[in-house]
């Protein structure tokens, strides 16, 4: 019985509770964000680092053992190849260092031992002079044994520093004949620290012979030619020529003002608008150089940061090593230091753009460093800080009607709405009887302008909006009665910010058989009456259905009460008749 009496209650309850409707949770406040002012610490040093406009180097190192002697139809194999060696001469360009070592051209094969041993530089690295290089090339003849090996490791004396990308251009007509490891000299060459590529090129040679020259190439990432005639010869030289030479394209050319920042806020370093910097040292990771530039509101400020064709690393013992990807990155914060946003670079000539409106005058703050990754000094930055002034005033319009811009009849050719919440409130002094003509023309066809007029007790005359996304809004014969302020506001909706837009105010004689004049009269397009005749209309169908809704749910909360009551009765009813009958 007890459990039957609670149901009714609680049936009533969930009931009556349903006429009221439940309370909106208050929203909880997102706490602002806070960062931590990083810091500086001592630059890296510039010089730990190898150029990165490498010049190139050649040199041809030669086979003249006795093997070479053998025939191609009428001529040797040697007087192919050094015909074949000075036709490439012509297409190395003079300034481009090249040099020439030989070997097995002085011992027979009689002195194994000593013809194992038997390699001479005959012209070192310099300038080619294609008459002296010709002539040592004509000199060689056939001798001795195959000494690769023994020649791949005299060429590391032959190298000047270790800054050079040299290319050596093997020319073989059979394998290693003399004992030694031709593929780890190759290594070993690499292990020393020289930037070496070898490209071999095998003239007639077997698949043994083939597959040695190839593994030589391979390892230093250089490529090998198969050559069967003098034509071949030739076009493989030529190849492997012009592959070298690739290499000494112009480096490229660091951009920018070589800048150093300061190591906290309070000593950061100030900017110039629109000239492009560089640090003047590499950034470690984590670590970031601090520069501020003042701006007023209502500008746009413009970040941007690029990256160039090489990246940075920090070895264990703290020196700089370029490599192949560059990072970069950078941080901007605003006056009190919170940040309002950050970009991110990873690969070769990359590129961020991150813009900003002030809302006011301030001073915001660009960190040049990045989180995770060290930055090489070449990456190139700048920031841009633009005005969008309003009604030549040199500022931004204000944007309430309490702060407006004070203009005059004239015409307007550059005004700015700086983002979707951005309005331009303007101020003009009116004279009593003069006819006023208001136009609003968006820069382009994309977004629509809006053009409301007040008077000077804030009472709307008049709301105007553009027919289509970039159609001019006009408003025509604005009259006061008496002398006062026009307060004009313009807004915008769908355009691309900031978005640029004219203006002009205009004045006319009252139309004829304009009436009396009275505080204010506006005359709307016939577009603007039918669209505010449409409002109202929309409007009063509001108010007359309002009273009908209320009802309805006044006589719906009246029947679920009555529902209730019911229930609740019968519920008693039953538990009466019970009682009686247990008596």
């Amino acid at each position: 019985m007890k459990k039957l009496l609670g149901f009714g209650l609680l049936l009533f309850a969930t009931v009556s509770f349903a006429q009221t409707p439940p309370p909106v949770a208050a929203p909880i406040p997102t706490p602002p964000s806070t960062i931590t002012p990083p810091t500086l610490p001592q630059a890296l040093p510039t010089t730990a680092v190898v150029s990165t406009a490498a010049p190139v180097d050649i040199e041809f190192l030669v086979d003249v053992s006795g093997s070479m002697s053998a025939l191609v139809g009428t001529e040797s194999q040697m007087d192919i190849a050094k015909k074949s060696i000075k036709q490439t001469l012509t297409t190395i360009p003079p300034n481009v260092p090249v040099a020439l070592r030989v070997y097995a051209h002085r011992v027979p094969k009689a002195n194994k031992e000593a013809s194992c041993q038997d390699t001479e530089l005959l012209i070192p690295f310099q300038p080619l002079n294609i008459a002296a290089f010709s002539a040592a090339v004509d000199s060689l003849k056939p001798n001795g044994y195959t000494p690769i090996a023994y020649s791949l490791k005299a060429a590391a004396q032959d190298f000047v520093g270790k800054e050079s990308q040299h290319v050596v251009i093997l020319l073989s007509d059979g394998e290693e004949t003399c004992g030694g490891d031709p593929v780890a000299e190759a290594k070993n060459l690499l292990a020393q620290g020289f930037k070496v590529t070898i490209h071999t090129i095998g003239f007639r040679v077997d698949a043994k012979t083939k597959a040695q020259l190839a593994a030589i190439s391979s390892t230093t990432g250089g490529s090998y030619y198969d050559a069967s005639d003098a034509a071949s010869l030739t076009q493989n030289l030529g190849q492997a020529t012009q592959k070298a030479l690739l290499i000494n394209k112009p480096a490229e050319q660091a951009r920018g003002q070589e800048i150093r920042g300061g190591n906290a806020y309070q000593d950061a370093v100030p900017l110039k608008s629109g000239i492009e910097y560089r640090l003047d040292h590499h950034q470690k990771k984590d670590q970031y150089d601090y520069f501020y530039v003042d701006v007023k509101r209502g500008q746009t400020v413009k970040v941007t940061m690029s990256t160039m064709d090489r990246g940075l690393e920090i070895t264990s013992s703290n020196q700089a090593k370029e490599t192949d990807y560059p990072h970069s990155g950078f941080r901007f914060l605003d006056s009190a230091f919170q940040q309002l946003f950050t970009g991110w670079l990873g690969g070769r000539h990359a590129k961020e753009e991150k813009m900003f409106i002030a809302s006011k005058d301030e001073r915001v703050y660009l960190l040049i460093g990045m989180e995770g990754y060290p930055i090489h000094k070449d990456t190139p930055f700048q920031i841009e800080v633009k005005s969008n002034n309003d009604a030549n005033s040199g500022q931004d319009a204000g944007d309430e009607i309490t702060n407006p811009t004070e203009i005059a009849v004239g015409d307007y050719p550059e005004n700015w709405l700086v983002h979707r919440d951005d309005k331009d409130f303007y101020k003009l002094n009116a004279k009593a009887g003069e006819a006023y003509t208001i136009a609003g023309t968006p820069q382009k066809l994309k977004g629509e302008l809006i053009i409301k007029v007040y008077d000077q007790d804030r009472v709307e005359l008049f709301s105007g909006r553009s027919a289509n996304a970039g159609a001019v809004v006009r408003i025509e014969n604005v009259i006061l009665k008496s002398d006062g302020p026009l307060y004009i506001a313009v807004d915008g909706w769908g355009f691309e910010w900031p978005a640029q837009y004219a203006m002009s105010i205009k004045t006319s004689a009252p139309p004829a058989g304009g009436g009396p004049l009275v505080a204010a009269t506006a005359q709307p397009t016939a577009q603007d009456v039918g669209t505010q005749q449409a409002i109202q209309q929309m409007m009063q169908l509001g108010q007359a259905m309002a009273p009908q809704k209320a009802k309805s749910n006044t006589m719906l909360y009246g029947v679920l009460a009555l529902a209730a009551l019911v229930i609740l009765g019968l519920l008693i009813l039953v538990v009466v008749l019970l009682m009686k009958k247990k008596s």
